[in-house]
């Protein structure tokens, strides 16, 4: 079984079974979690999560999340660092966050991990 595979198990576990991973064009993963509840300030209550596992991981890490294309601030402003870029190969629509992890260990961190940094984020109401 490839990491991911058991990754996703993990995932599922934490999130639900909703979680998903689908391949991509390019060899890569896309993972996406659905409806992760978000704090007020925003401008729904939940969204969806997607994030791409690279080639190459677990040693290469998964860089920036896509929400929901609708995401904005309750004040209906953007997001800080996001805009509305669609997912790179697969061409759909999703509200693009330029999020990276600092300091990722393949021995140590997993999709779930992701997960919760991007979390951390979104608790960020910014």
């Amino acid at each position: 079984m490839n990491p991911i595979e058991v990754q996703l198990a993990e995932l599922r576990r934490v999130y639900g079974d909703g979680a998903s991973v689908r391949p991509m064009p390019g060899g890569a993963q896309l993972i996406t979690i659905p409806e992760v509840k978000l704090l007020p300030g925003w401008s729904k209550s939940e969204t969806s999560i997607r994030f791409v596992a690279p080639v190459g991981y677990p040693f290469a890490a998964p860089d920036c999340f896509w929400a929901d294309p609708d995401l904005r601030l309750q004040n209906g402003g953007e997001p800080q660092a996001s805009n509305g870029q669609a997912i790179p190969e697969l061409n759909e629509a999703g509200r693009w966050f330029s999020w990276h992890v600092q300091n990722w260990n393949p021995n140590q961190n997993n999709l779930v991990t992701y997960a919760k940094i991007i979390e951390q984020r979104l608790r960020e109401v910014r």
